[in-house]
């Protein structure tokens, strides 16, 4: 199993652009996201001693500074500049689904079972081992029809899958297998991406800023995947980054 996570400075601005108004509030500015994104992944050092934890960033120093803080076995996190790729990426990127997908597909293994974690997640026991047909996600939320219709997620399920009613699971954790179908996943996302919720909804904007979570929960649908919640190993404080930082305390040196 190869277990990835990625932490860069937000463009906040972006973010607010694609819907995602509550940006400035939640992540602040870039040490706060360094800081918390520090917290998560040295519990999950803690919890999961036999996985190594390979960090993608755009400052490497920084989050080796935010993590020295933390008793943890850092033989087991390798980190990864990955700031040419995401300066690469924010010249045309429709911000969270680009820089997402492009990240999973550039550091997922070849070989392996591969699995995504966030930067917001703390944890509380050990990933297990995936099952055969498996994909690993944190936690069911609703079928596509129960969602907020001013969101836009109903009316881009219409047009480009022709049903709404898919289970959505929340993707704070991702494990894929060797075999998942990157390409239509990528096709799917991009079909999304260019759906227009203007006339839905009552952000300013046009993209379903989860295009990515949709698009992924359809191929679970469609391929007929097992899908695993970890929700009892993990919580993902998506709406409170603060609370990571607070429960890693325990880690503190």
């Amino acid at each position: 199993m190869k277990v990835i996570a990625l932490t860069y400075d937000y463009d906040l601005g972006k973010l607010s652009d694609i819907g995602r108004t509550w940006a400035k509030d939640v992540y602040r500015g870039k040490d706060f996201i360094f800081e918390y994104s520090a917290a998560s992944y040295a519990t999950f050092v803690d919890k999961n001693p036999p996985r190594d934890l390979h960090i993608y960033t755009d400052d490497v120093e920084l989050l080796m500074e935010k993590l020295a803080k933390y008793d943890v076995d850092h033989a087991k996190i390798f980190y990864h500049d990955f700031s040419k790729n995401l300066s690469e990426l924010s010249k045309t990127m429709k911000y969270s689904f680009e820089a997402l997908t492009e990240f999973i597909y550039h550091a997922r293994s070849q070989y392996d079972f591969t699995v995504k974690i966030d930067n917001d997640l703390i944890f509380y026991g050990e990933i297990p081992d995936p099952q055969e047909n498996e994909v690993f996600v944190w936690a069911y939320e609703r079928l596509v029809y129960q969602g907020n219709p001013l969101m836009g997620e109903i009316k881009v399920a219409e047009k480009v899958l022709g049903r709404t009613d898919i289970p959505i699971y929340n993707l704070g954790i991702l494990g894929l297998p060797i075999s998942y179908p990157e390409q239509e996943l990528r096709a799917t996302i991009n079909k999304m991406v260019n759906v227009d919720i203007s006339s839905v909804t009552d952000l300013d904007t046009n993209i379903w800023h989860c295009c990515e979570q949709t698009a992924n929960n359809w191929i679970f649908y469609k391929y007929g995947y097992k899908v695993r919640e970890l929700k009892n190993i993990v919580h993902h404080y998506f709406d409170n980054k603060k609370l990571c930082i607070e429960q890693a305390k325990y880690l503190l040196k």
